[in-house]
């Protein structure tokens, strides 16, 4: 019987910066649900009430979402540590996305969210100390 992986530093650091952006985006989608009614708010994001409150709710469920998953990595569920790495890859795919598509808009701002990303998701996938703790078996 081998005694259990001690979470590294990185991991539980992770996870709470994880829950900390989940929570926000809760909040801020709660946030927009409560002034889907605002005609100056509409009005300044030119989209109507009914695309705001799907987008409010769509974003409400992934705060959700991303809250479950930092709680789970905390608890060495390789699972999350999976879903850190497609949305790594998703936000990759994104970039290259806005870049092809809308180049003549501000394309770089979503350089540094992809680059945290895949730098969250190497090190849950390639650092020996995190890949030893998900490992484990429980």
């Amino acid at each position: 019987m081998s005694l259990p992986v001690r979470r590294p530093f990185g991991v539980g650091f992770l996870s709470i910066l994880i829950m900390i952006a989940g929570v926000l985006d809760v909040l801020a989608s709660l946030s927009l649900l409560l002034d889907r009614n605002d005609d100056e708010l509409l009005e300044a994001l030119d989209v109507s009430q009914g695309n705001l409150t799907s987008y409010a709710v769509v974003s409400l469920g992934i705060g959700i979402i991303v809250v479950l998953v930092g709680f789970a990595l905390r608890t060495a569920a390789n699972w999350a540590r999976l879903v850190v790495a497609i949305v790594a890859v998703a936000r990759l795919i994104t970039l290259f996305w806005v870049v092809a598509g809308l180049h003549s808009v501000h394309w770089y701002h979503a350089i540094w969210p992809t680059v945290l990303y895949l730098l969250v998701a190497g090190y849950l996938l390639f650092d020996d100390d995190a890949r030893a703790y998900f490992g484990q078996r429980v």
